[in-house]
């Protein structure tokens, strides 16, 4: 049996759909209360524990961007 994760190293699963592993980390909430995840994908589960890696490393060096969204409210 593996172990468990530690809070905060996220986590990897496989997408039966997309034929991929996918990697998510929760990096902070919303106002309401609404968790910001970041995903990644990756086609071996090697790619996509590197990409986990970098998520968290940005997130801890505070290079992580908010939402690429740019809304009308955005530019009013």
């Amino acid at each position: 049996m593996t172990e468990r994760r530690s809070r905060g190293d996220g986590g990897l699963h496989w997408d039966e759909t997309r034929q991929r592993w996918i990697a998510s980390v929760t990096v902070g909430y919303t106002p309401a209360g609404k968790r910001i995840v970041k995903k990644a994908s990756g086609r071996t589960k090697t790619a996509a524990m590197k990409k986990l890696k970098e998520i968290i490393r940005d997130y801890e060096d505070g290079l992580l961007v908010s939402s690429t969204g740019y809304t009308v409210a955005d530019a009013v």
